[in-house]
């Protein structure tokens, strides 16, 4: 399914919107855009329900502290060294 550019654009700045990084010239843009769009109101409320589900089960995880670092590292920089 083709998404409108609109929409295109609102999902890409997403996580820059989450995080505060999202110029702002823009934050009006995207709030508008969330407040007429139930698409990518409904996308966003989605990914912030997998997010909390992620951010509460990174608690109970028992994974190695040295391989949870080394993935929140990863997370953090948003990138891996291949």
């Amino acid at each position: 399914m083709t998404l409108p550019a609109e929409c295109e654009t609102a999902l890409a700045q997403l996580d820059a919107w989450r995080r505060g990084t999202l110029p702002a010239e823009e934050l009006a843009s995207m709030q508008t855009h969330l407040d007429a769009c139930r698409r990518c109101l409904s996308y966003k409320c989605h990914e912030d329900a997998l997010l909390d589900r992620l951010s509460n089960a990174k608690h109970n995880c028992c994974c190695p502290d040295e391989l949870r670092a080394a993935i929140m590292q990863i997370i953090a920089t948003g990138s891996r060294d291949d």
